[in-house]
């Protein structure tokens, strides 16, 4: 495992946009998958500079084949001056308003979910993605295997959204519970809010 530095945050940005390209929520945030292809890096870029500056985020490898980006809970409660900083840093602008307005009703329910059920010291894990090509083998389990080991010393809960039942069941085997599955009010978006305690 290798620790990402800001000098990572384009490259990381790209690799997350392919490993969640099918994601539903990247698919109802940029519906039209030429457009998502030109602009999901950018979303990506932003969530990369939130682990690098104000979290962790790892990659499996130089080669990033997957990265994992966790953020403490103190810097997820004070967040808006740091998510403008990374959303200029990522040029997020480049998205669009429509794509804004379509990721409002995501960012509305999962920020309450995320306080009704992790109000308390937790660490969350904001992204997990490998390569497209590179899935199955292993690289989502190590990013998980070594960060959790840590947590565990620490005594800590681990919270986490997820879109899809593949992985509602890849992070169970690491011992996280669905506390409360929904379709996002406005959207056709599935949504799982997981929990490790």
């Amino acid at each position: 495992m290798i620790r990402l530095s800001k000098n990572h945050i384009k490259s990381a940005g790209i690799l997350l946009g392919r490993a969640l390209f099918d994601d539903p929520v990247s698919i109802h945030v940029i519906p039209d998958s030429n457009e998502r292809r030109i602009k999901l890096n950018h979303v990506f870029q932003m969530t990369a500079c939130l682990g690098v500056f104000y979290g962790e985020a790892y990659a499996t490898s130089e080669n990033l084949e997957g990265i994992a980006v966790w953020i403490p809970f103190n810097n997820f409660k004070e967040k808006k001056l740091r998510m403008l900083r990374c959303a200029i840093k990522a040029k997020l602008n480049k998205l669009g308003r429509e794509a804004g307005k379509r990721f409002k009703p995501v960012e509305v329910i999962n920020k309450k979910m995320h306080i009704k059920f992790a109000p308390y010291e937790h660490w969350y894990l904001q992204s997990l993605g490998v390569d497209p090509e590179l899935q199955g083998r292993g690289y989502g389990s190590s990013l998980l295997i070594s960060k959790l080991e840590k947590i565990d010393e620490q005594g800590l809960p681990v919270y986490l959204e997820t879109s899809t039942e593949k992985n509602v069941r890849f992070y169970k085997k690491f011992g996280f519970e669905v506390v409360e599955e929904l379709i996002i009010p406005g959207t056709q978006v599935p949504e799982c809010f997981m929990l490790r305690e």
